[in-house]
């Protein structure tokens, strides 16, 4: 992976909400094309922020940032720089409601590539691959507040994905899921990693974390990166996910088994965590 291109290099970057809330903290890293990375964190760690600025939505208060070999600080709106990028790199945001706002899903996954301007039976292509990919071409004509919650999910990753993205992050993409839906989406953000796309998920649920990242950035609550290291290792290190406030001290291994401790008058028990 180390000759692979670099798409993301951030060098001590800060970010203030309203110029004195401190978001994120001097953030060093380096993501390349290809890669599939879980970002962890505790909520209001700021993995939400650095999404925000991967995608280019901000800017950073301090520190350096390129995208694409690019200066973030060159990419205004009005540069080409900045219509390559934002045609390259896709954000599915953890309400889907935000990215869904048309009469049909079929619509709102058209509304991406027909903002380029591209003709209408590339439009209509890149529609039924994306609905395609994301096993909801069924929905293609139902109004978006009469889905799921699952439903809504895959239709705006398939809003974004219309855009044939180099880059997709997703944040939280499992939240509020139930179990069965949830990992159906699992899977279906794991086969996007194996199309080559480089992925991005900022989530704290650890179970799915294997399955979508090869590769893990912690986000402490500092603000900063806490750790930088494979999935497996990260995963196993339960210092590391205390201090990050990923599980509770009380939270322990068992074979291959992960069980947590319910400490109440007289009891104690154990609850399986798959």
């Amino acid at each position: 992976m180390s000759d692979a291109r670099v798409t993301f290099a951030l060098e001590d970057v800060q970010y203030l909400y309203n110029r004195r809330n401190l978001a994120l903290d001097g953030i060093s890293l380096t993501i390349r094309e290809g890669e599939r990375v879980a970002l962890l964190g505790a909520n209001g760690s700021g993995k939400s922020t650095l999404l925000k600025l991967l995608d280019g939505l901000i800017s950073p208060s301090a520190g350096r940032m390129s995208v694409f070999g690019e200066q973030v600080d060159t990419l205004d709106d009005d540069s080409d720089a900045a219509h390559r990028f934002h045609r390259r790199v896709g954000l599915v945001f953890q309400d889907p409601d935000v990215q869904l706002f048309s009469p049909t899903v079929g619509d709102d996954v058209a509304f991406g590539p027909l903002q380029l301007g591209l003709p209408l039976v590339e439009v209509r292509r890149r529609v039924e691959a994306a609905l395609t990919q994301m096993d909801i071409m069924h929905l293609r004509d139902r109004a978006p507040f009469e889905l799921s919650g699952g439903e809504k999910k895959r239709a705006a990753i398939a809003s974004v994905l219309s855009l044939e993205p180099d880059v997709v992050l997703l944040d939280e993409p499992t939240a509020s899921l139930d179990p069965r839906t949830k990992w159906v989406l699992v899977n279906l953000i794991q086969q996007l990693g194996q199309h080559g796309k480089t992925i991005i998920v900022a989530t704290h649920e650890l179970e799915i974390v294997p399955i979508v990242a090869d590769r893990v950035l912690v986000i402490g609550e500092n603000r900063r990166v806490l750790a930088d290291g494979p999935a497996t290792a990260i995963l196993e290190d339960r210092a590391l996910l205390v201090e990050a406030n990923l599980i509770h001290e009380h939270l322990h291994r068992h074979l291959a088994f992960t069980h947590s401790h319910e400490h109440d008058a007289g009891h104690h028990g154990e609850t399986t965590v798959h």
